[in-house]
Parts: structure tokens; C-alpha cells; sequence
């Protein structure tokens, strides 16, 4: 009698398995291991997904500036809008040169350029990541596999490796060459806000709205660490240049750095008072800026971990930050009014 109530919910993690094992072959995604590895990750995600606790996330609801990403040549900037419009601008940010339009008109949440900048890879709100390029303005390849809107998109420095997140208990990773899915990672219990990728592509951090974060190994699937410490939902995560620290942010107004190598706490920092909604390091990882829901930007010297700048001139919510790709120290902060705001940071900020 035990093993006739066990049989369905066996059958029922099968038939998840090979529906999600034909999608993911339907529809290009694909990896470098053997399928049979593909559909047993598959498998093991969706038991996860029916297994998670009900969703208590917050809602999405970032209007205006909704990512900026600056192209590692520094020449050209891109910044998402909650119109559903992606803008390309020069490398100052005062000069549109081109306006791509997401495919169904969704709203872009997050943003990354490929090494060379000829490239532009945006995570919607409809699941589905594009990638364009910028010369042209038509779509390379999309990154189909999510079943539920996106939130987050990370890379690698050569653009090699390209994560994403959103509102599901998955992460996928995907060859940026060619638009592959290569990996699915499954831990989490909740949504995930925001994904970062180490710039050698070796690493994967997850953060969570169950005040979790993830470090995962890419190339084993491995997870390294749970990273415990906020109280609320972690909202942004970043890894400095060299990887060897990892910045995270949350609703409950903390900042993080955390020891890469050890999975450790290194650093509470302080200055803000507000949730922090995203996070930006320099070029050189001499600063950390931090931009909060009540419109206030703290830029951290990485020397001391002590607040450098504080800049207040946003009138609301900062939804995301990027310095320069020439390391002059030009900050651009996006907020919630749809306001591009670039702002001088001092060389002398980091001491």
C-alpha cells in the first residue's frame, strides 16, 4: 500500500523531466555534457520547484532606469527603461546613438555588452533574454528556457559565460557564444533578485528573496557556500575584478563584502539607511557604490571600508549604477523617475 502512494509522485517527477528535458531541445537550448546529465537536471529543478515554499517575494516594481551596463572598451553605454526601450549611448551618456526594442515590448531588467561591445544581452520580463548587435540592431540569438520573468543577467569579462535569474528557484547559465544552455542550478526557495559572475567565469552568486546567497562552482555545478546575513531579501550581489570579494545588498538597508575564497563575512559596511537596491564596483575594485530606495548613493573606499562619498542627487529610488569602462570616475545612476544621472567621483575618493 506505501509503495502504490509513492508511485504518481514518482511518475509525476518523471513526466516533469522529459517534458523540460524536449522543451529545452525545442527550443536551442542545449549543453556541453550528454543530454541524459541535461534531463537529470531538469528533473531535479522542477522536484524543487513543486517542493518550495510558497512564494513570499516582493513584487517587482522598478520603473524608470531599470539597468545600465557599460561596454568594457568604455565607448558606448546601455541603459534599460520600464517603457520596454533598451538605449544605446555614447561614452560620456549625454548622446543617444541607437534604441533597441526588446521583442514584445518587455520591460529589460537587467543588461551585460560581450567582451568585444559589438554584443548587448538583456533579460525581459516576459523569461526570455536577447541578445543583439548594437552595429545593426538585430537580435543574434535568445536565450529561451525560464518558465517566469526574468530579474537578473550576469557575465563574465570575455563574455563567455552569461547567468540569469529571476521569479523561479532556478539559475541558468548559458554559452555566450553561442546561446547554449550549459548548466541549470538549483538551491534556491525563492525568487532570485540577482546573479553575479565572477570576471575569469569560474564563479556564480545567487542572491535571494529568502535572505540567501549562493557561490557555486560553474564548471562542476558544485555549491560552495550558503551565505547567511541579511535579515530581508538580498537585492543586488557583485564580485569585485579579481573575484576575491563579493559585494551583496539588501532590503534591509545592510551592505556585505564577503570572503571569497574563505565564504565568510569580511565586512559590515555602514552609511546607508535605506534598502539598497543595487551595487557597482570601479574598474579597479577601489570603490563599491551602493544606491537606496530613498534616492541616496554611498561610494565605499575598498581601503579603508569606510563611506568615501555620499551623493543625494536622485529624488528617488536608485534601480541601478555602473562606473566608467576608463576608470576616470563617472558614476551612472539610474532612478526611479526614468533621470541618467552622471556624477564625478573624485580619484581621491579612494584613499
Amino acid at each position: 500500500m506505501r509503495s502504490a502512494q509513492r508511485r504518481p509522485q514518482r511518475n509525476l517527477t518523471a513526466f516533469l523531466g522529459a517534458l523540460l528535458g524536449m522543451f529545452l531541445c525545442a527550443c536551442g537550448g542545449g549543453s556541453d555534457e550528454s543530454s541524459s546529465t541535461t534531463t537529470a537536471l531538469s528533473a531535479a529543478s522542477a522536484a524543487n520547484d513543486l517542493q518550495a515554499p510558497k512564494r513570499r517575494a516582493l513584487a517587482y516594481d522598478r520603473q524608470g532606469v531599470t539597468a545600465i551596463v557599460v561596454a568594457s572598451d568604455g565607448r558606448a553605454v546601455g541603459v534599460a527603461n520600464s517603457d520596454g526601450s533598451v538605449r544605446l549611448l555614447d561614452a560620456s551618456g549625454s548622446r543617444e546613438t541607437k534604441v533597441l526594442k526588446p521583442q514584445g515590448g518587455a520591460v529589460a531588467a537587467g543588461l551585460v555588452f560581450s567582451a568585444d561591445g559589438r554584443y548587448l544581452a538583456a533579460v525581459g520580463r516576459d523569461s526570455v533574454a536577447q541578445v543583439w548587435n548594437i552595429e545593426t540592431g538585430e537580435r543574434r540569438f535568445l536565450l529561451r528556457g525560464h518558465e517566469h520573468s526574468l530579474r537578473s543577467i550576469a557575465a563574465s569579462a570575455d563574455g563567455a559565460v552569461i547567468a540569469t535569474g529571476g521569479e523561479e528557484t532556478r539559475v541558468m547559465v548559458w554559452d555566450g557564444a553561442t546561446g547554449r544552455l550549459k548548466r541549470i542550478f538549483s538551491g534556491h526557495t525563492d525568487f532570485v533578485n540577482s546573479v553575479s559572475v565572477s570576471a575569469d567565469g569560474r564563479l556564480l552568486a545567487s542572491g535571494d528573496a529568502a535572505a540567501r546567497i549562493l557561490v557555486w562552482d560553474i564548471a562542476t555545478g558544485q555549491l560552495l557556500y550558503t551565505l547567511r546575513g541579511h535579515a530581508k531579501e538580498v537585492n543586488a550581489v557583485v564580485f569585485n575584478p579579481d573575484g576575491k570579494l563579493l559585494a551583496s545588498a539588501g532590503e534591509d538597508g545592510k551592505v556585505f563584502l564577503w570572503d571569497v575564497a574563505a565564504g565568510r563575512q569580511a565586512a559590515a559596511l555602514e552609511g546607508q539607511r535605506a534598502p539598497v537596491r543595487s551595487l557597482a564596483f570601479s574598474r579597479d575594485g577601489a570603490l563599491l557604490a551602493g544606491g537606496a530606495s530613498d534616492g541616496k548613493v554611498e561610494v565605499w573606499d575598498m581601503a579603508t571600508r569606510k563611506v568615501s562619498l555620499e551623493l543625494a542627487g536622485s529624488t528617488s529610488a536608485v534601480n541601478a549604477l555602473a562606473f566608467d569602462g576608463s576608470n576616470q570616475g563617472q558614476l551612472f545612476v539610474g532612478n526611479q523617475e526614468s533621470r541618467l544621472l552622471s556624477v564625478r567621483v573624485p580619484r581621491d575618493a579612494a584613499r
